[in-house]
């Protein structure tokens, strides 16, 4: 369990922080993906991650949103 000022705003603001950033790290003036490697990279990354996470948050919790094992207690999933 985190703070509630560190799980809402700063994990979440430095998350933001690094995309913010992100364009400025990658100088490359070329247009073709070839080229782009870190950005293609970095790109790739943040969309698996963020892909994960959804999946874990979506499958992985149970009742009053208890983290558990899908294979031992079953899946819960309620929108």
């Amino acid at each position: 369990m985190f703070h509630p000022m560190v799980a809402g705003v700063t994990i979440p603001g430095m998350g933001l922080f690094l995309l913010m950033v992100a364009p400025f790290v990658d100088k490359n003036p070329s247009n073709k993906p070839k080229d782009r490697k870190f950005a293609i990279i970095l790109f790739t990354m943040f969309v698996m991650m963020w892909s994960v996470l959804v999946i874990i948050g979506s499958f992985f919790r149970g009742p009053g949103f208890n983290f558990i094992m899908p294979w031992k207690d079953g899946i819960f999933f309620e929108l």
